[in-house]
């Protein structure tokens, strides 16, 4: 039984109700303004093809010879400027992931494009065993183009983590195997190819079959190759907020030369997030995108490592370094290439050389169970 609104004037006791007409029509209005918002959802999953169907018919209609070389599967999740798919190449029957990417924005199109060109004009020139692999980028028409890119069959380092390890955490094995293999990648992104990557978190952190992981999405990245080393500059506000360096929050201007404290710091984050399942500094209770109460919680609190979790010595002494809030004194690519704490991941590679099988190296990683690298922490 429906309950009629009853409101009471103040001066007579007469119980007033709204028609049955004018309870009709506000109804009639919600059903419509909730048909409007499904129209917009399916309007906007269309346009950023989260449809498999959808995209094979825009695809056929625009772009038919897409599917002489390709088969589509499964959708994957949406990054910065598209959504993923994974697809076979026919030949071989080969995984990829194709990335539909929208060319513009109505709001600002000549910015987008300029975006999109420029993550295509990066990534398909890194190739690295730590960097996803670009493989093409093809322009279906002015609208939307699409780039075939390397599948991590395991998704991102979030994912991986929460959804196969079946863990909100992870060991500190687990951490270290994956922070020397990020560094590598970062080492030859800033050493070799002079582009800071402005974005480095769990989410941009692919992991493959063999386990191997792989920096991806470049979107906001920069290139820096015709500076000088003291050029000074500013750096675009990109990133996510949490794991943003302070000096990008605070819109710093830096050298060329100290652009790698950049992604060092966001890089600190990633292993402080993974290893205690929050952000540094306290940052878990501030809205996201609150980035002067970001900066000023960093600039206020000491780097907090919770008694909860066990940690060596060595680790805490590296995320410190990593996530030192003033970017001259911040460690350097190649100083943390050669922490104890880095190099002691030898150990842990050399274990799953020796082990061979996959599936029990996954199962000694997880529980720390990799002794001669406990060894070398103590």
């Amino acid at each position: 039984m429906s309950t009629l609104l009853a409101i009471k004037p103040k001066n007579n006791g007469q119980i007033l109700s709204p028609s049955i007409k004018e309870q009709n029509k506000s109804i009639k209005t919600k059903i419509s303004s909730i048909k409007t918002q499904a129209q917009t959802i399916q309007t906007n999953s269309k346009e950023n093809f989260a449809n498999k169907g959808d995209v094979e018919d825009y695809i056929k209609n625009n772009y038919p010879t897409f599917f002489e070389n390709f088969e589509l599967c499964n959708y994957i999740g949406s990054g910065s400027s598209g959504n993923v798919f994974q697809a076979f190449y026919k030949s071989n029957k080969r995984s990829v992931a194709i990335k539909f990417i929208k060319n513009k924005y109505d709001k600002d199109k000549a910015k987008m494009n300029l975006r999109i060109r420029q993550e295509m004009s990066i990534s398909t020139k890194l190739h690295h065993k730590n960097i996803m692999e670009t493989y093409a980028h093809l322009k279906i028409n002015d609208d939307f183009s699409f780039c075939v890119l390397e599948y991590g069959k395991n998704g991102d380092l979030e994912y991986f983590v929460h959804n196969l390890l079946k863990r909100r955490i992870i060991s500190e094995t687990t951490v270290n195997y994956f922070a020397k293999q990020i560094l590598e990648g970062l080492e030859y992104l800033h050493k070799k190819c002079k582009i800071v990557h402005m974005d480095i978190k769990p989410g941009n952190i692919l992991i493959d079959s063999s386990l191997q992981a792989k920096i991806a999405d470049f979107s906001v990245s920069c290139s820096f190759g015709n500076f000088e080393p003291n050029t000074l500059v500013k750096f675009p506000f990109v990133g996510t907020a949490k794991f943003m360096s302070p000096e990008i929050i605070n819109k710093e201007n830096m050298k060329i030369k100290d652009s790698e404290k950049i992604d060092m710091y966001s890089f600190g984050a990633t292993l402080y997030f993974l290893f205690y399942g929050i952000y540094p500094y306290n940052l878990h209770e501030i809205k996201v995108k609150d980035y002067i109460k970001i900066y000023e919680q960093i600039q206020k609190e000491n780097l907090d490592f919770p008694k909860e979790r066990k940690i060596s010595s060595l680790f805490k002494d590296f995320l410190g370094k990593c996530l030192d809030k003033n970017y001259k004194t911040r460690i350097g690519i190649n100083e943390a290439l050669n922490h104890p704490w880095i190099k002691a991941s030898k150990a842990i590679f050399d274990e799953k050389e020796n082990l061979g099988c996959l599936e029990n190296f996954l199962i000694k990683l997880i529980t720390d169970n990799i002794a001669s690298f406990n060894e070398l922490i103590k």
